[in-house]
């Protein structure tokens, strides 16, 4: 219905028409006039209601909003239609540790050779050097699978220990008759394994380089024992026969070797197959990887970025007719990840109406950033308001976004949500929980594009008990003329038809006639004015005493009926008016009055 304000600006008009026509005028009822014929006419060729005019009339005295509704103003008053997604279940993302079991690193027999030549026995003469050197031998090897992981560069491990202990025991008692003395010793380990300190038993005097440990002056007498510490596995070029990492479509493959060399004092016979004893362990019997560096995929299982119901549609939305193709409609999505690892997000946004599928539109592929907030804007057009709100890189335009509320549904969500880390260095801790929790608004100003229509649609009833002993001679019609001053940036359409006391359509006892369109305001400030002519005229006799009012129906276009356009503009409460101007009411030709 009309609000109270529009009502007080148009009355006047519309009196003009129903109070030119009541011209009963004052009656004593003292007078018995049942026995006099009391039709009487008014007027001659045509009678006319001197000029009057409205207030202007502004779009908030035309278009009632619902309280807590879809469409809202803001603070400037221009009109907004806005939905808040409802809450969306966020993503659990994790990556399970990777686990090493070295209950039995190595204990046992290692075997010695020659080094300085190929297939000959250790034996050198009393009193000369000999350099010995053992095949590499298995410290640990692992078999896993998690396509999560892409490639690793570098793996803290045991953190709660802060690191991993390896400790490493030689027993020379095999070789002791025939050397007493180890000048030098050189352990090879992985080359992944970052020894950051070495501890030894006074037996000897250790340093370390990389992942070689070099030891001197040894006695063979007792055995020698070393204490690694080791915080990190470091794969950036830092494999090598000793140790190799391979990931391949999620096989995790991992193993580890380690040799010795030596440069012994040769003191005594040889034995023909010199063999030194090892035993290398690892505290807590396992090397926990607890987070790295690499490139990761964890699955990010988001089934919906969300759905809202559409409420609080203001009439003026609500018809058939309605076409809410506006200029620049936007979707505001927001995912919080609080992982290190950006990721990429992309999705079907679905409106329908009674359960009826009204629109679909494939969203882009968007960036979510790590470690924080991402604030995207989809949109329609790609603007340089919007880029410099959101960011270049976080607005997307989709050219058919308009289309999921051309015609306004009931309902809209998101799904078929496709979510991906991006494949960057990026540092993970395994097994930890990480949360990636979407929401998203529409926010879409009520601009029209192109193809916008709405609607509004009211009456102006109750005449009948004013003008039910009124009627028009034959040929007699009344026209209403006015200028209208128009603000709105739309292209505006009247249509009207006349209804009983019943509130039933009486066209085929009255017609209506409104053909002008008035002309929209091309940029929403400049008033454009527009002659209108309304002529009632009856079709049948007596049809004025069935008039109790007019129907009228308003139509709101972005392009005129001649294909001029005005879009882009933001409907706005306050600045957007009507205005009628030299507002004449004339009868030609009769009226009846019938007071029997």
């Amino acid at each position: 219905m009309l609000n109270h304000n529009l009502k007080h600006h148009l009355l006047p008009s519309a009196l003009l028409v129903a109070g030119f026509l009541t011209l009963t005028g004052c009656t004593n009822n003292d007078y018995d006039l049942n026995n006099v014929d009391a039709t009487m006419g008014f007027g001659s060729e045509s009678l006319v209601i001197p000029n009057s005019s409205t207030k202007e009339i502004q779009l908030k005295d035309v278009l009632d909003l619902k309280e807590g509704g879809c469409v809202v103003t803001d603070a400037a008053g221009n009109y907004l239609f806005q939905l808040a997604g409802g809450d969306v279940e966020a993503a659990y993302p994790n990556i399970s540790p990777i686990i090493l079991d070295v209950t039995n690193v190595f204990d046992g027999d290692i075997s010695l050779s020659n080094a300085a030549s190929t297939g000959a026995k250790a034996r050198r003469a009393p009193g000369s050097s000999l350099h010995l050197a053992s095949p590499k031998v298995m410290m640990f090897e692992y078999h896993g699978n998690d396509k999560a992981v892409k490639s690793l560069n570098e793996a803290k491990i045991n953190e709660n220990e802060n690191g991993t202990e390896i400790s490493i025991r030689l027993d020379f008692s095999n070789i002791s008759t025939a050397v007493s003395n180890i000048e030098s010793a050189t352990l090879t380990l992985p080359a992944y394994l970052s020894i950051s300190q070495v501890n030894g038993n006074s037996n000897g005097v250790p340093t370390h380089n990389g992942s070689k440990v070099t030891i001197t002056n040894i006695s063979t007498a007792r055995p020698l024992e070393l204490s690694l510490k080791t915080q990190k596995l470091d794969f950036t070029n830092n494999q090598n026969d000793h140790g190799r990492l391979s990931i391949n479509n999620g096989a995790i493959d991992l193993t580890g070797y380690f040799s010795i060399a030596m440069l012994c004092n040769v003191t005594g016979a040889m034995p023909d197959n010199p063999t030194i004893k090892a035993k290398i362990g690892v505290a807590d019997r396992t090397i926990t990887m607890n987070s790295a560096t690499g490139i990761f995929d964890p699955k990010i299982n988001l089934n919906s970025l969300g759905e809202v119901d559409v409420t609080g549609l203001p009439d003026f939305l609500d018809d058939d007719d309605v076409v809410a193709d506006l200029d620049n409609p936007q979707i505001l999505l927001t995912v919080n990840n609080d992982m290190d690892v950006a990721a990429t997000v992309s999705a079907t946004v679905i409106s329908t109406k009674e359960g009826r599928e009204l629109a679909r539109v494939t969203l882009p592929e968007m960036s979510v950033a790590k470690n924080g907030l991402s604030k995207i804007c989809i949109c329609r057009q790609k603007t340089s308001e919007l880029t410099q709100q959101y960011g270049e890189a976080n607005v997307y335009a989709v050219s058919n976004l308009s289309t999921l509320i051309n015609r306004i549904p009931d309902h809209i969500k998101i799904v078929d949500v496709n979510a991906h880390a991006k494949a960057e260095v990026a540092t993970i801790v395994f097994g930890k929980e990480y949360h990636v929790k979407p929401s998203y608004k529409v926010n879409a100003p009520l601009a029209f594009g192109e193809k916008a229509n709405i609607v509004y649609e009211d009456s102006f009833t109750g005449w009948n008990d004013d003008i039910d002993e009124l009627d028009l001679a034959e040929g007699t019609y009344i026209e209403v003329t006015a200028n209208v001053e128009n603000k709105i940036p739309a292209y505006l359409t009247v249509k009207a038809y006349p209804v009983d006391a019943q509130g039933n359509k009486i066209e085929d006892k009255l017609l209506i006639e409104i053909p002008d369109e008035v002309a929209a305001s091309t940029d929403g400030t400049t008033a454009v004015t527009t002659p209108i002519t309304m002529k009632i005229t009856p079709k049948v006799k007596n049809s004025l005493k069935q008039l109790d009012g007019l129907v009228f129906r308003l139509e709101g276009s972005a392009k005129s009926a001649n294909g001029n356009k005005v879009t882009g503009i933001s409907l706005n409460e306050r600045e957007h008016t009507l205005k009628l101007n030299d507002i004449k009411v004339k009868i030609v030709g009769k009226i009846i009055g019938d007071f029997n």
